[in-house]
């Protein structure tokens, strides 16, 4: 079951991030190709997660490996999506810097999984990165006329209730453990997500910083 629930959960990320990137790329928005590549790097945390689960202990050297790229995916989309935050709610030099920040923080991030492995990390890094999103689309949630950024801050806080339901081994049947329950709960989450994403849109200069165009932003 933890294999079917982690398949499901990747199909429905791969399904999400191809949709988003290809939206992103036709209309020129940065936050939104960055947002779809996140779902795609949890779509493929989903596959070895789950081929991980299907290995169990006939192979120990086998999933270990998966689960290390399981670990590497789940940052890669940590990154991304906070990246992604960041084209769309901040502009230079603020921008710049954070941009600057976020890949140093996935730098340090994979070296230190590199020789860890523990799930809490995975966590402590995910957690700081839904932390920094709602930081940034929080304030523009409780705006009219801004439902993406209602519908993100509304996916970080599922995400939060899969992961407690994750550290807190809440079960329903001892054939649907909780690590089955989370992936039921976290496809709710990147729905909410995947909603949100496709709405996106990067930040724009102000005109001062763009000399070419005017105030009112026509030519």
């Amino acid at each position: 079951m933890t294999v079917l629930t982690d398949l499901a959960l990747g199909f429905c990320n791969a399904r999400w991030g191809i949709a988003l990137v290809r939206q992103g790329c036709a209309q020129r928005q940065g936050s939104q190709i960055l947002w779809g590549l996140g779902f795609l790097a949890a779509a493929i945390a989903a596959v070895l997660g789950g081929a991980s689960h299907a290995v169990g202990d006939q192979s120990p050297t086998l999933r270990r490996k998966l689960w290390k790229g399981t670990t590497l995916a789940t940052g890669f989309t940590s990154a991304s999506m906070l990246a992604s935050a960041t084209l769309a709610c901040t502009t230079q030099p603020l921008k710049g810097k954070l941009l600057v920040s976020i890949a140093a923080k996935l730098l340090a991030y994979c070296g230190w999984m590199a020789a860890h492995d523990k799930f809490l990390y995975v966590i402590i890094d995910y957690g700081t990165a839904m932390a920094g999103i709602v930081a940034f689309h929080g304030p523009a949630a409780l705006r009219k006329g801004a439902a993406n950024s209602r519908y993100i801050v509304g996916g970080v806080l599922v995400s939060l209730v899969a992961a407690l339901i994750q550290m807190r081994k809440v079960k329903l049947h001892r054939h649907f453990n909780h690590n089955d329950l989370y992936h039921l709960v976290q496809i709710g989450a990147c729905y909410l997500f995947f909603r949100g994403g496709r709405h996106l849109r990067d930040q724009q200069e102000p005109a001062a910083n763009n000399p070419g165009i005017p105030a009112n932003g026509k030519s």
